[in-house]
């Protein structure tokens, strides 16, 4: 039996207690001495001192209690100080317990290397016999301090592994979402052209090659891109998308490349930007021919070189990623005016694909509303929605500017206001009924333009419903040239953009709000 330097006798000095709540501290020693020593000072010092003779008592107590910190014998009988606390450390039934400090009693002078083991294992502190009472307060002390820090860290690990873990499952359900959303089964179509371009989405998904679609506004150029991403071995990674639009160029850069602290004024943290954020996945450029040319020369290089540097940065930052471009203007047409450079159209039109607008893929209509109002009448509806010939028909015979998206949001305004499970040429909005009973084609008679039923009006009025007729036939011709770009529309008209935009309105024309320039 290994004796202590100390006796039983009351110490004759006072002991400091411990910082912090009241503690339970277990002694597992065949030791009676240390037993009463241990007793005397952990009691002094403010904790509770429960006793253990042999392993088995000591992991019953273990067991069954709550236990704050264990001085464990390293030579017991029976079994040995290591055998117990690698139990502790690796038997579920301990789990509750295994962050608990454990201090390791030792006189043993050949146990140098299984302390090392257990140091390795996460044993908290080993004391050498014999010991003081104030020694071994200082130490329990101070493994409590320790102990608390890291405690501490472990549990902000374990929320950030947490937290880790719920991204992760919201990702999963987002990818999920997104591969119902955007797979191929949701870009309807059954026209010759869209089908053609469904295969060769499915061709290019499989590759990391760059991508250009090119499409009028309301096309779902974006959706595109979404449905090649959700099928690509990317998938689980991120889809990064930039509006080359909404941002002015001095605001885009920072967003694109991220910033150091204090790279300019306001720069109080660094950020990662969206560049670094698509990494691993695919980065959607929308409108790069919105982009300024000092963006796209810069661009360029990180598409060449996979590296850039943050604002106010010195580290080079590698990116694997996949790019895919939009524009509503024909790439090659831009490159000569000057729009997109022609070095930067070659690296991103590796795979070009081309989406044809609405009116040049009328035979998509029934189907594309038919999807839009099952997806817009369910939840509300007791029946299925449905056009009647009359409805479809108008639809049918619209010239749709804005494309699927228009069409998509006439199709939730019926559905939404629809009182029963059919749907009328007089549910739908008043600029669709007026287009169905008066088209809007140039170099059409005036009796088929409807003017021949103004000949009952009086002079004035007749010439202001044909002015007013006139004027919304030819916004929307110039609107879908322009591809609902305002500046252009305004600049073709020789008016301010102001006069585009009431005219707009008082003719209830829907754009897209992206592309209000």
């Amino acid at each position: 039996m290994i004796q202590s330097s100390q006796t039983a006798a009351e110490p004759s000095f006072a002991v400091a207690k411990t910082n912090g709540a009241k503690r339970t501290i277990l002694l597992i020693d065949d030791d009676h001495n240390i037993h009463e020593l241990c007793r005397r000072y952990v009691t002094k010092a403010g904790h509770d001192f429960i006793s253990a003779y042999d392993g088995a008592e000591g992991l019953e107590l273990i067991r069954r209690g709550k236990v704050d910190l264990v001085l464990l014998d390293f030579m017991l009988p029976g079994r040995d100080g290591y055998s117990i606390y690698k139990e502790l450390a690796s038997n579920a039934a301990f789990t509750h317990v295994r962050h608990v400090p454990v201090i390791m009693l030792t006189a043993y002078p050949g146990a140098e290397e299984r302390k090392r083991e257990l140091m390795e294992l996460g044993l908290s502190m080993h004391i050498e016999k014999p010991f003081g009472g104030p020694e071994l307060i200082k130490v329990i002390e101070n493994v409590f301090v320790s102990h608390g820090v890291r405690e501490r860290e472990r549990q902000r690990a374990l929320t950030k592994e947490h937290e880790a873990a719920r991204v992760s499952a919201e990702n999963r359900a987002l990818r999920t979402q997104i591969v119902e959303t955007y797979g191929f089964e949701s870009i309807i179509g059954n026209n010759q052209r869209m089908r053609e371009i469904f295969d060769r989405i499915r061709k290019v998904a499989k590759t990391d090659a760059n991508i250009l679609i090119y499409g009028e506004s309301g096309t779902g150029k974006e959706l595109i891109a979404r449905s090649i991403h959700a099928h690509s071995h990317r998938a689980k990674g991120p889809f990064i998308a930039v509006d080359c639009v909404a941002l002015p160029g001095n605001l885009l850069e920072s967003e694109l490349y991220g910033y150091e602290k204090g790279a300019f004024t306001g720069a109080v943290a660094a950020k990662r930007g969206l560049l670094e954020l698509a990494h691993s996945g695919t980065f959607f450029l929308d409108e790069i021919t919105e982009l300024n040319l000092d963006l796209q020369a810069k661009l360029l290089r990180v598409l060449q070189e996979r590296q850039f540097r943050r604002l106010g940065g010195k580290d080079l930052i590698e990116v694997d990623m996949r790019v895919i471009s939009a524009t509503n203007r024909e790439p090659f047409e831009a490159v000569k005016e000057r729009a997109l450079r022609h070095d930067l159209y070659y690296r991103l039109n590796v795979i070009p694909i081309t989406l044809p607008p609405l009116r040049e893929r009328k035979d998509d209509i029934a189907l594309l509303c038919r999807g839009f109002l099952q997806k817009f009448s369910s939840g509300h509806q007791p029946q299925a929605l449905e056009l009647s010939p009359e409805a479809l028909t108008c639809l049918m015979g619209y010239s749709w500017p804005g494309n699927v998206r228009e069409l998509q949001n006439v199709m939730e305004r019926v559905a939404s206001l629809a009182t029963g499970p059919r749907i009328e040429t007089s549910d739908l909005p008043e600029y669709l009924r007026d287009s169905y009973h008066t088209p809007l084609r140039a170099g059409h008679s005036d009796e088929q333009n409807g003017v021949a039923s103004a000949a009952e009006l009086p002079l004035r009025e007749a010439r202001q419903q044909w002015m007013e007729k006139f004027e919304r036939n030819y916004l929307i011709e110039l609107m879908n040239r322009c591809n609902g770009n305002i500046s252009r529309v305004a600049r073709k008209a020789g008016v301010h953009r102001m006069t585009i935009y009431r005219m707009l309105k008082h003719y209830d024309i829907t754009i897209s709000p992206r592309r209000a320039q």
